[in-house]
């Protein structure tokens, strides 16, 4: 039974990825360049579909009773065949192929179910398959309903359910605790990092090309959350992800205005090139601290446990210098050990010196 759920699940997985895989052959046969695939944003569409179609099948095979395998695999046959008949349609037009009132019409409303499987209902179910409390229930039937409309307009009513979605994960977080809070934390980092990149998907050049970036990234945080493959390093992961963003800001913001304010000072091509250059190593040398400045205050203010912890040692450092007393030192020792590591028990022995064995 086991293997032959891994069938199905694989079977769709190929034909999803077949069918995406088809619509770039059909798009150089439509004068499509890969370039143009891109900016036209057809290629965000036939990527969401590979990946989705591979990321669904190993979830299906390996757990087949968790359905956010199988809803991922659905969509990513939606998303294929929208690739596909998107591609296909225009060209059965031209040639006088055949299907073409077919793909037409599945053209118009495939990629639509895609869409709401994939960013309404893993944000619903993610990562067990069900949702957060009983009360969440008609939201899912509301979105699942939805979903299976094929027109634009009903299509348009299931967008909002994405705001109440997205509060079922926050609910569930907020219930969560151990492996299933970090499993949260990757899908949201995948998601924190790559939904961003789709915004600018209209600015000429770079937009089509951070929005073709978003899928991996956010299938990446769901399989690392569903798979649970190195899941604490999520903590460690946010907290540099902050602290170097954070020090970007402020190195680009303190540059620009030194640049700025120095430059309309001064006057010369030479002049501007020794500004900037000064401005530079300025830049250069308060990366340092104000690295160190910025991860002390990360630390602060996300990072209580870790903060207060680097504070008692080295409190605790400054007061071993002027600790002359062994019993002192050992009973301090093991005060510092208990609040910061906090274990179940704590000994400490001391080798004894020449001096005391003599004695």
């Amino acid at each position: 039974m086991r293997r032959r759920t891994a069938l199905v699940a694989w079977a769709m997985g190929g034909l999803s990825a077949g069918l995406a895989l088809a619509a770039v052959v059909l798009a150089g046969r439509n004068g499509e360049s890969l370039t143009e695939l891109v900016f036209n944003h057809h290629a965000i569409g036939i990527v969401s579909a590979i990946g989705l179609a591979v990321l669904g099948a190993l979830i299906a095979g390996r757990r087949p009773g968790n359905p956010i395998g199988w809803l991922m695999s659905v969509g990513a046959l939606f998303l294929g065949v929208f690739s596909f008949t998107q591609q296909y349609a225009p060209l059965a037009v031209a040639e006088s192929l055949p299907g073409v009132d077919l793909a037409s019409w599945l053209a118009a409303w495939t990629n639509l179910p895609g869409i709401a499987i994939t960013i309404t209902f893993i944000f619903q179910l993610f990562p067990d398959g069900r949702p957060p409390s009983p009360r969440w229930r008609p939201v899912v039937w509301l979105t699942a309903a939805a979903t299976v409309i094929p027109t634009a307009v009903l299509a348009a009513r299931a967008w909002p359910v994405r705001g109440p979605a997205l509060a079922a994960l926050v609910v569930r977080f907020r219930r969560s605790a151990g492996t299933e809070r970090q499993q949260i934390k990757w899908f949201a980092y995948g998601a924190m990092i790559g939904i961003p990149l789709g915004l600018p998907a209209e600015v000429p050049f770079w937009g089509p090309i951070l929005e073709l970036v978003q899928p991996p990234l956010m299938f990446t945080g769901l399989g690392i959350g569903m798979f649970r493959y190195r899941l604490y390093d999520i903590d460690r992961l946010l907290n540099r992800t902050l602290v170097y963003g954070l020090l970007t800001v402020s190195l680009a913001a303190a540059y620009a205005a030194g640049v700025l304010l120095l430059g309309g000072t001064v006057s010369g091509e030479r002049t501007n090139s020794l500004v900037v250059a000064a401005v530079t190593l300025a830049v250069a040398a308060i990366f340092r601290p104000l690295r160190r400045a910025i991860q002390r205050a990360v630390d602060r203010r996300f990072n209580r446990r870790a903060y207060d912890a680097a504070a008692t040692i080295e409190g605790f450092a400054v007061r071993l210098r002027q600790q002359v007393d062994p019993d002192a030192l050992r009973d301090e020792l093991l005060a510092l050990v208990d609040q910061t590591v906090q274990p179940t028990r704590a000994s400490l022995w001391l080798r004894p010196t020449r001096q005391d064995i003599r004695s």
